[in-house]
């Protein structure tokens, strides 16, 4: 098991665990700063989220959803998601490959949305 910082910029950071779940999934972590935004992408298989510290907002296809500490969602396949943070926050991610998360599979949509969250900040 390897823990790796694979991102960071001012956002915050993701860590990867590779080597703890079957399958090549991939366990992540990742840093959301207060107001600022991740995401916009969609995958082909199912995705665990949970919110380890702090309370964001998901952006989860038409809907939107508060996630608070402690708190976990499961993101359907083919789904559009993002999430801003609302405060300080550190987001676990679970269930798909390093593969599909490398392939960035983009909504321009809501990209586009999550482009201008951060370009305002």
């Amino acid at each position: 098991m390897e823990l790796k910082k694979i991102h960071e910029d001012e956002r915050g950071f993701i860590y990867a665990i590779n080597g703890l779940l079957e399958g090549g999934k991939e366990f992540a972590f990742l840093e959301v700063k207060k107001g600022y935004a991740r995401g916009g992408c969609f995958h082909s298989r199912d995705e665990n989220l949970a919110v380890v510290k702090g309370k964001i907002k998901l952006l989860l296809g038409e809907k939107e959803k508060i996630i608070s500490q402690g708190e976990s969602i499961l993101i359907p396949a083919k789904v559009p998601h993002a999430f801003i943070g609302l405060e300080d926050s550190i987001v676990s991610e679970w269930g798909i490959t390093t593969q599909e998360k490398q392939a960035d599979i983009k909504n321009l949509e809501l990209r586009e949305k999550v482009d201008e969250i951060n370009k305002n900040l």
